[in-house]
């Protein structure tokens, strides 16, 4: 069963009662910006979110299917998630502390159009690897999209730089944030450190090569949000390389 103790792949950040503050990647946090802040009751925001379980299971041969298990607070259901296009969404949304996106929406059980976010994928942009983008049923995207989400969707696109717009670096990254000429961009990004843009880089490539390496048939473990050892040793080097 998904959640039993022990079976986190990522563990937990903070104990029961923290509450994140203060700005992303703050001293005192050793380098984990807002992943250091991040506890089972919040994140910088304020607002009350709860953990998730999450259990991913590689679809066993053709004509399977990958499949997502969430449990919070005891309740396991099926998620309706696109493995690929939406596990950098788990890495950016828990490092920068985007707790209204799609994995805080699962989490709170407030994604009411998940079937459309997880099958909501033009082709012409699933192509160039857009994360979550083009429409379902002929529904536009703006129309479901919630502006957490939203905002989540276009930052995690500056951060994994699938259609090679510049520099993977924390540069690069605000280069392609300033670009999309939105003022709530730009603002999550003036909250977050150069080594928390690092962190995100490199742990979205991280856990795409985890997902990479499970067999077919095999299962993923993880949780929302990402805890300190997932990101344990992905901080090292010059924060200018990647």
């Amino acid at each position: 069963m998904v959640g039993q103790p022990g079976s986190r792949a990522s563990g937990m950040v903070g104990q029961p009662g923290s509450r994140a503050s203060g700005m992303v990647g703050q001293p005192g946090f050793a380098g984990f910006g807002i992943a250091g802040q991040l506890g089972c009751d919040g994140f910088g925001g304020g607002g009350t979110l709860p953990v998730m379980e999450i259990m991913l299971v590689k679809a066993a041969g053709p004509g399977d299917r990958d499949r997502a298990y969430l449990e919070v607070d005891g309740v396991t259901r099926r998620g309706a998630i696109h493995v690929v296009h939406d596990l950098p969404h788990l890495v950016v949304e828990s490092l920068f502390g985007i707790d209204d996106g799609l994995w805080g929406e699962l989490a709170a059980r407030s994604h009411a159009e998940a079937g459309r976010a997880a099958g909501a994928r033009d082709p012409k942009r699933h192509k160039q690897g857009r994360i979550v983008s083009g429409a379902a049923a002929d529904v536009p995207a703006d129309q479901w999209l919630t502006p957490g989400h939203r905002l989540a969707k276009t930052v995690t696109n500056c951060v994994t730089n699938r259609w090679g717009d510049g520099p993977d670096t924390p540069a690069g990254v605000r280069g392609r944030a300033a670009r999309q000429d939105n003022p709530a961009v730009t603002d999550l990004l003036a909250r977050v450190d150069d080594e928390t843009i690092v962190l995100a880089i490199r742990g979205v490539r991280d856990l795409e090569r985890r997902w990479v390496a499970v067999p077919p048939g095999g299962k993923l473990s993880l949780s929302w949000p990402l805890g300190r050892d997932f990101f344990a040793g992905a901080g090292s080097g010059d924060p200018r390389q990647v």
